[in-house]
């Protein structure tokens, strides 16, 4: 073989491809715990709590969801979101990333793809870990807010690190 090398493919380790398979069964249950907090939005656990970042492009969100895990969620105002699942038990985290499908102003709603990933436990990382754990999930935009923003005009509700 002059000049020229061969590729071997990747091979998939069954570790990784079981791994996947497990966090998304467990991200599954995590996103209709997710729905359930968000049909209850009004009971708040100790150490909820959202911000605005600095500058008011985005929030963070901390909240409890079920019994076992903290969701830690960065939003992108009026985009997508991404965050952890931390385990209250010690187990490893989870990772979400939902794309924006449709923000329902009249509904105060948004509308999300989301995908979910176990942590990454050997390379190669990436997209063939990431699954599909839910599909037009539907939120509102309280739960990414913080408590009292005017929902009409949540935008205008923070105060940039400029004074705007």
């Amino acid at each position: 073989m002059t000049g020229s090398a061969r590729r071997v493919a990747p091979q998939r380790d069954e570790r990784t491809v079981g791994s996947a398979r497990w966090a998304a069964s467990h991200l599954r249950l995590a996103v209709t715990a997710l729905a359930l907090l968000v049909a209850t939005a009004g009971v708040a656990h100790a150490g909820d709590g959202a911000q605005f970042s600095g500058d008011c492009g985005s929030t963070y969100v901390n909240k409890k969801v079920g019994s076992n895990e903290q969701w830690a969620i960065t939003w992108q105002v009026e985009g997508d979101a991404t965050g952890n699942v931390l385990k209250l038990d010690g187990s490893a985290p989870s990772f979400i990333e939902c794309e924006l499908l449709d923000e329902d102003f009249d509904a105060q709603t948004l509308t999300f793809d989301c995908y979910g990933s176990s942590a990454c436990s050997s390379v190669p990382c990436g997209a063939s870990q990431w699954s599909l754990i839910a599909s037009n999930l539907v939120i509102p935009v309280s739960f990414f807010v913080p408590p009292g923003v005017d929902l009409d005009n949540y935008i205008d509700t923070c105060v940039d690190r400029f004074g705007n």
